[in-house]
């Protein structure tokens, strides 16, 4: 004990520094300044998403606020230069009363000016006016003789017929309707200002998306057609090869040419349409491209009745269908063969179905347009002259497509309907 040395006062300080930082009381406070950002980020969200909604809710009330905003104003410029004006709840009810038929003439003569003016319905607005100049004079009766004095707590004089007869009644309530319709017409006419600028700037913008959109599906429309045009020149070239080697091959590469070449320059004229008799040739072309893609193994049933000529359609519609069925439809089932039936009637009535049965397991992708799409387009093509029903079953699916097709003056001879079988199965 008496060998034992004392550490200097300066070592036992910073040993008792390095043990009291080893016991870390400082970790709460990095706990703390690490969590201060994170708690104003989630202050400044919920703050923005408050303004957000208070923004949001101005703006759907905006003509409500504003009314109130300026009510508000003159009612408060009036009891502050009112003498007789006491601040209870009694001289609140009493203000309120004594501008009750301003309000009623300035609110009543805007509902008439809004509901009957926009229409020009003159005469019912003139017949509903003298019917309000009545009102507005039976208001500021009872006004004066009845509510006023029942808010103040006085007597109440209820109206007589002299009431209704003296002219000094009938002069303040003409004085209040002119003043007050006045004011009203024209709040309509800067309401209606208003909503012609919106209209105005709303459809400016429309336009001006419209064009841009414009611009960018011809952008699209440009790019895409440059590798179709550059594939078609190309199975131009693989088919010139392919004769003479395989007659299956240069007789597959010649359809896909002709497939290519009907979806890029379908030949429609200025109403969008091509001949009818050209769409059936399209509808074989597919058909036979996937027979060869097949080794012509498919079940398909291909029926077609009537008299073509003369008849046009809007291009692709019928092609949409028809892939439909090659991408869900069972292909190879002789008992259930994809059917399509085409047939038009005397009066120019065009029935178009397709039946199949249901594949269970994968699926063929497609690159039609869309059966929306197909919607959309025959309703703009065919009002009300057009009429698709699809049946879809547990195993089956069925579209059904009805069309009152307008004839030309001349039919056209370039395809003849000779030249489509009335049935191409296998």
């Amino acid at each position: 004990m008496a060998n034992s040395q004392k550490l200097p006062i300066s070592t036992s300080i910073k040993s008792a520094g390095k043990s009291a930082g080893d016991f870390r009381f400082s970790g709460f406070g990095n706990t703390f300044r690490n969590k201060l950002p994170h708690l104003a980020g989630r202050l400044s969200s919920l703050t923005a998403s408050l303004e957000m909604a208070l923004w949001q809710y101005i703006k759907k009330h905006r003509v409500v606020l504003a009314h109130l905003g300026v009510w508000l104003g003159f009612l408060g410029m009036w009891a502050l230069t009112s003498v007789s004006f006491k601040l209870s709840a009694l001289g609140l009810l009493g203000m309120c009363v004594t501008f009750l038929p301003a309000a009623f003439a300035f609110y009543g003569s805007n509902f008439l000016l809004f509901r009957y003016l926009p229409g020009q319905q003159y005469r019912k607005l003139i017949l509903a006016e003298v019917l309000f100049f009545v009102g507005c004079f039976v208001v500021l009766v009872f006004t004066i003789h009845v509510w006023r004095p029942l808010a103040f707590q006085d007597e109440v004089m209820w109206p007589t017929l002299r009431t209704f007869t003296a002219w000094a009644y009938w002069r303040d309530s003409l004085w209040l309707y002119v003043l007050l319709s006045a004011l009203s017409l024209g709040y309509y006419y800067l309401r209606q200002t208003g909503k012609k600028t919106r209209e105005l700037k709303l459809t400016l913008q429309q336009k001006l998306e419209a064009e841009k959109g414009k611009l960018e599906a011809e952008y699209a429309f440009l790019r895409a057609q440059i590798n179709p045009h550059f594939l078609h020149n190309t199975l131009n070239f693989f088919y010139a090869k392919s004769l003479g080697h395989s007659d299956e091959l240069s007789d597959g590469i010649l359809t896909l040419c002709d497939i290519m070449r009907y979806s890029l320059e379908s030949d429609e004229d200025q109403n969008g349409t091509v001949l009818l008799t050209k769409e059936v040739e399209h509808l074989r072309n597919v058909i036979k491209i996937n027979q060869l893609r097949f080794s012509h193994r498919l079940q398909i049933d291909f029926q077609l009745r009537g008299e073509l000529h003369g008849l046009r359609i809007i291009p692709l519609v019928l092609i949409t269908m028809v892939e439909n069925a090659f991408k869900h439809g069972e292909l190879t089932n002789a008992a259930h063969p994809l059917r399509f039936t085409l047939e038009v009637d005397a009066q120019n009535q065009l029935f178009f179905t397709v039946a199949n049965k249901k594949r269970s397991g994968p699926k063929e992708t497609s690159h039609g347009i869309g059966l929306d799409n197909t919607r959309k387009r025959l309703a703009a093509a065919y009002p009300n002259r057009h009429l698709l029903e699809v049946q879809d079953q547990e195993d089956f699916y069925t579209i059904a497509l009805q069309i009152q097709l307008p004839a030309v003056a001349q039919p056209s001879t370039n395809v003849h309907v000779s030249a489509v079988p009335a049935a191409f199965s296998n």
